[in-house]
């Protein structure tokens, strides 16, 4: 049982549970709103009095015109007031002057994961000040400490979220506690579901000191997107979390999309509950709402929260686990809460009461709805109103931003889903009835209460401070404009309705001037002073005019109205529509073509249609695009044409800048192309080595080397292979390097051979001539004399010889080839392995001449030959010293010298005698 004093069934109960909410809210102190919600109790209920009639007397005391968007809940303290913005910095402003004393960058720079389509998130959650520090959680995923009278680091930033690798973030604001900072850390977009976990962070040193897990695992899903609440009596860290991981159930990660009671010290689970039955990821009913923190008169501790599948769960914060006390359906279910779907407002919480709001209702009538519940029951509270037959507000848009309650009064800030613009309302706690409203562009946070003002921003940037009026409601106006964005395109103009709306009976005219615009920007007001005509509001048309020099252009824009002795002003987006050229490099030979994209990228909303030209064209150089009229799709933000270049073989080599010109309207812009012009790419082939000696059935392998001067594939092949050979190609140990093999039969010719390595690509052919010696079992074959003459009738021998090597050890079949007419061969034997005859005989018939014979021998796998000669001849005339026989010149010879020794015995034998003489002569 909890002793904290507030269990008791008595008349104070009320007062009790209020003095619990100031007890939670620890060391703040008096008047000031120090981190998100205004209390560990996360109530938003600053505790100072205002009555309703106070509320009615609200008028703008103050407003600073920034820039960026207001997203947070502005955090006053000490004299200061702080505030992140959509411009990506964190803001610190001076109370005294209501002027900006310092800004400092805390935005993710860098490229995100791929299907996160934002650049460089800012930051969105609360600021917490504690003592001289403001904490920030920074878009970056870091946590900042900074000095808050200057702005400058503190303490190391640490990093709790990976925005650019993993496309985590910190949505959750910065939640001081016991020395330290909590914060949640949860996906950028579900298209990247990540672990979600909550950080605790020391103050003083900026080190990590502990991380509860949403997952056991650390797996994904369970994100921390919420502010968390404490309950100092139970020492109990509260969070609502976000999305159940893809595939998974409540049995598998029972923390996600649940409300988790968190002991602060050792980050461990205390108890849960998640109240979505059949809960799934296709769904995406997370808790986008921070969780509240009460009591009832009879010492019941509650904390409930809205999901954004529409409903607000009360439960038990003793018994998590218990389940559902009471649940209310506030808005329809949707996944985009900032279009106006479902709710993620956290719920304020005074006197008994728990105020809740939210987008579009579930019956689709309304924008939304506020209503005010009975804390303890779930019960509406207020009486129907005004046209409604139950007690719930509907205003004039939707409910995204938390609501803040004080004294008699409560606040709700609101967007139109159709134009962009807001209403602040101060609405009476008991009654629901509008007290006061302002109208502004879209609010998305928080309004503070501190000190006796109200602060709050909008989504341009204007950060307003209202006051109670001590005379009560004076004559007054609000200056608004009709849109949110006005977005000409470059050198165009639109019309912006202005509205001078009426408050409290003023009537006096209202002149209108323009305060801030672009200076490539004019505006015109017709009529430039707004006259009380019985109309209300009374209103001017203000036309907008860009020049085409503006470029792409999103800043505020800011006017004025001043009459009756007021000043008030509206500020709006202009956001100048344009495009932007660029265009990749291209290079071409001489006579041929190369192609560049051009790609038309379309800024801030642009679509139109963009025609396309180029100029500064190489001689000889023509161009084309296609298509030559760049659109955009739909769902694109840019858009492509190819330009190709088509050049002349006459076009110079050389780099050249041309310029493409895209033309949309009066708007007219260039990116440059770079070109390169070079001339016909060739190549050459080389075979290393030029000669080898292979035997045959083995491999011979080259190294063929290609060099090219373009970017064209060249083609390798083999022509003239030794019979029985193959070739093959592979890839050699560089890129412009091939190996190739050729592959020698058993029975491939011995001898050297000539092939070619022809080279084809780029349109070109390229030959390397090729030497291989084949090697084997084989034979030389030899022939002797290599000639001989041969009368006409006669004969010839010839001694062949066979002369093996490598082995070789078979028989070689022999044959003479060219013999000339009248001529035949004979062999003794014609089969041989070593030697053989040959003898050629000449008929008488046979033409004299000389005439070359081939000698060949085939063996088993190789061959051989040898080339003779024979000369045919007439025969000699008879002498009558014949020795009788022609056995060539070697045998007439012998038998002259035998007669000249047998007649030299003989007497009277003279002419035998000259015919010897002759022969010794010789």
């Amino acid at each position: 049982m909890r002793t904290d004093g507030c269990n008791v069934r008595s008349g104070t109960g009320l007062a009790c549970a209020m003095a619990l909410a100031f007890v939670l809210a620890g060391p703040a102190q008096a008047g000031d709103w120090t981190f998100y919600r205004h209390d560990l109790a996360g109530t938003a209920n600053a505790g100072e009095p205002l009555s309703t009639d106070q509320a009615r007397a609200l008028y703008v005391n103050r407003a600073l015109f920034a820039g960026g968007d207001d997203y947070s809940n502005p955090i006053v303290a000490g004299g200061s007031l702080y505030y992140t913005s959509g411009d990506g910095s964190v803001h610190a402003v001076g109370l005294a002057n209501f002027t900006e004393r310092w800004s400092k960058p805390v935005s993710a720079l860098g490229p995100l994961p791929p299907c996160i389509t934002m650049s460089s998130p800012a930051p969105v959650g609360a600021p917490a000040v504690v003592g001289s520090s403001v904490f920030v959680p920074g878009g970056d995923g870091y946590m900042y400490s900074l000095d808050a009278a200057t702005g400058s680091i503190v303490q190391p930033r640490a990093k709790i979220a990976d925005v650019n690798n993993l496309g985590e973030f910190l949505w959750s604001s910065a939640f001081p506690l016991n020395g330290k900072i909590y914060v949640g850390v949860s996906s950028l977009n579900d298209c990247l579901l990540v672990p979600g976990r909550l950080v605790a962070l020391d103050q003083a040193t900026g080190n990590v000191v502990g991380t509860w897990w949403a997952d056991a695992n650390h797996q994904s899903g369970g994100g921390i997107w919420t502010q968390q609440a404490y309950d100092p009596v139970t020492n109990r860290l509260f969070a609502t979390t976000g999305t159940i991981a893809k595939g998974k159930t409540t049995a598998d990660q029972p923390w996600a999309d649940a409300f988790v009671a968190i002991d602060p010290d050792t980050m461990e689970t205390v108890d849960w509950f998640s109240p979505i039955p059949g809960d799934s990821y296709s769904q995406d009913v997370d808790f986008g709402a921070s969780p509240t923190l009460y009591d009832s008169p009879e010492g019941r501790h509650f904390i409930a929260a809205t999901n954004k599948n529409g409903w607000v769960y009360a439960l038990d914060r003793d018994n998590l686990a218990g389940g559902i006390v009471w649940q209310y359906q506030i808005s329809g279910s949707g996944a985009s809460p900032d279009l106006g779907e479902s709710s993620i407002v956290s719920a304020a919480y005074a006197n008994g009461t728990l105020f809740v709001g939210g987008g579009r209702t579930a019956d689709g009538k309304y924008p939304g709805a506020v209503v005010a519940l009975d804390a303890f029951t779930g019960a509406e509270k207020w009486p129907p109103l005004p046209g409604e037959t139950r007690g719930i507000f509907h205003p004039a848009g939707f409910v995204l931003a938390g609501m803040t309650v004080t004294g008699q009064v409560l606040f709700v800030g609101t967007a139109n889903p159709s134009n962009g613009r807001g209403i602040l309302y101060a609405l009476d706690q008991a009654t629901g009835a509008v007290l006061y409203q302002l109208a502004t562009a879209e609010i998305f946070g928080e309004p503070t209460w501190a000190n006796g003002a109200l602060y709050v921003g909008d989504g341009t940037g204007s950060l307003f401070e209202l006051v109670p009026n001590p005379l009560g409601p004076q004559p007054d106006f609000d200056l608004t404009v009709d849109r949110l964005i006005a977005s000409p395109v470059a050198g165009g103009s639109l019309n912006v309705n202005v509205s001078a709306i009426a408050k409290n009976g003023f009537n006096a005219p209202v002149a209108l001037t323009v305060t801030r615009l672009n200076e490539a920007a004019t505006a015109a007001f017709t009529p430039a002073t707004l006259s009380p005509s019985g109309q209300t509001p009374y209103s001017s048309t203000m036309a907008i005019s860009t020049a085409a020099s503006i470029g792409p252009l999103y800043e505020t824009a800011v006017i004025s109205g001043i009459g009756g002795g007021r000043t008030r002003s509206a500020a709006f987006w202009l956001v100048v529509h344009d495009f932007a050229l660029s265009a990749t490099s291209a290079s071409a030979a001489q006579g041929s073509s190369a192609t560049s994209t051009v790609t038309v990228s379309g800024l801030y909303g642009f679509a139109d249609p963009v025609a396309l030209s180029v100029s500064g064209l190489p001689a000889g150089t023509t161009a084309t695009f296609s298509p030559a009229t760049a659109s955009f799709d739909p769902q694109s933000t840019s858009t492509t044409s190819t330009l190709t270049f088509s050049t002349s073989p006459s076009t110079p080599p050389g780099t050249y800048t041309a310029t493409v010109t895209g033309q949309s309207g009066g708007v007219s812009r260039t990116c440059t192309v770079a070109l390169q012009i070079s001339q016909p790419a060739d190549f050459q082939v080389a075979v290393m080595p030029g000669n080898l000696q292979v035997a045959r059935g083995g491999q011979a392998i080259y190294q063929v080397s290609v060099a090219s001067a373009g970017s064209f594939p060249v083609t390798l092949s083999a022509s003239g292979l030794p019979p029985g050979a193959t070739a093959s190609f592979a890839p050699g140990a560089t890129a412009d390097v091939e190996v190739l093999t050729v592959s020698l039969g058993n029975d491939t010719p011995t001898g050297l051979w000539t092939f070619s390595v022809i080279a084809a690509g780029g349109g070109l052919t390229h030959t390397a001539s090729v030497l291989l010696t084949v090697t084997g079992p084989g034979f030389d074959l030899t022939a002797g004399p290599p000639s001989a003459t041969i009368p006409r009738g006669g004969s010839a021998s010839f001694s062949i010889t066979i002369s093996p090597h490598n082995g070789f050890n078979g028989s070689v079949h022999l044959r003479a080839d060219g013999l000339p007419p009248g001529a035949t061969a004979s062999w003794s034997p014609v089969d041989t392995a070593r030697s053989s005859t040959l003898t050629l005989s000449v008929s008488t018939a046979a033409t004299p001449g000389r005439y070359p014979i081939s000698v060949s021998g085939t063996g088993t796998g190789a061959i051989g030959s040898a080339e003779i000669s024979v000369a045919i001849v007439d025969p000699s005339p008879s002498t009558g010293c014949s020795s009788g026989g022609s056995t060539g010149f070697g045998g007439a010879l012998l038998g002259a010298l035998v007669a000249i020794r047998l007649l030299r015995r003989r007497q009277g034998a003279q002419p035998c005698a000259a015919l010897e003489s002759s022969i010794v002569s010789e």
